[in-house]
């Protein structure tokens, strides 16, 4: 089985097997050339062409070790990279989702505007008169008010105010939670989508609709 020598270690052998060689060659030069016999020479040559072999063998396994933890690496970075991506049908998932709670937002806001449209028509019709002339309660306590600078039209039913509401507002509502949710503020959606703000509506929901019901 070959040995494996580390880069360090190879770098120690060749400084070593370099010092031998030139301490012969030194030796040849002061004291004569019978001090050094040609194979000894020859032998710590060997020896220091050996060690630089290994060096440069050491130095390519240190390379292909490294090269091969980068691979690893990178396949690491792709797979998690892939991972946090997502899905287009976790995407379409998500959407589809959206588009569901924006639909039944709409269908029960248009809804509602009509019950109240439909609703002061029906008042009239038979004689209610309006809330800002106090008589509710000859009236089975319902009356209902036009649009005005405190809000749109409305039914008043036991002292209950019920306005339509504009879809818009809860669905940018409901949008500002989300974002915030994702630690994100809505402006992070535009220039695509501006989201206006919606104060009390993103902030206490239930509060706010419930004034309105």
């Amino acid at each position: 089985m070959t040995k494996t020598v580390t880069l360090a270690d190879a770098e120690q052998q060749l400084t070593a097997a370099t010092a031998t060689l030139d301490q012969l060659k030194a030796k040849i030069l002061d004291q004569g050339p019978g001090t050094v016999t040609a194979e000894e020479l020859g032998t710590a040559a060997l020896a220091v062409e050996h060690a630089r072999l290994a060096v440069g063998h050491a130095a390519k396994q240190a390379e292909d070790q490294t090269e091969q933890e980068r691979q690893e690496h990178l396949h690491d970075f792709k797979a998690d990279t892939f991972e946090k991506a997502g899905t287009v049908e976790g995407m379409l998932d998500a959407m589809q989702k959206v588009a569901e709670g924006t639909a039944y937002i709409v269908r029960f806001c248009a809804g509602r505007q009509q019950l109240v449209s439909n609703g002061i028509n029906t008042l009239r019709r038979e004689g209610v008169p309006q809330a800002s002339e106090g008589a509710a309660e000859q009236h089975a306590g319902l009356a209902w008010s036009d649009a005005s600078a405190f809000g749109g039209p409305a039914l008043h039913a036991d002292g209950r105010r019920i306005a339509g509401i504009n879809a818009g507002l809860p669905i940018a509502a409901a949008v500002t939670r989300g974002c915030a949710e994702a630690g994100k503020p809505s402006g992070w959606l535009g220039p695509v989508l501006q989201v206006p703000q919606t104060g009390e509506l993103a902030d206490n929901p239930e509060t706010w609709l419930r004034a309105r019901y």
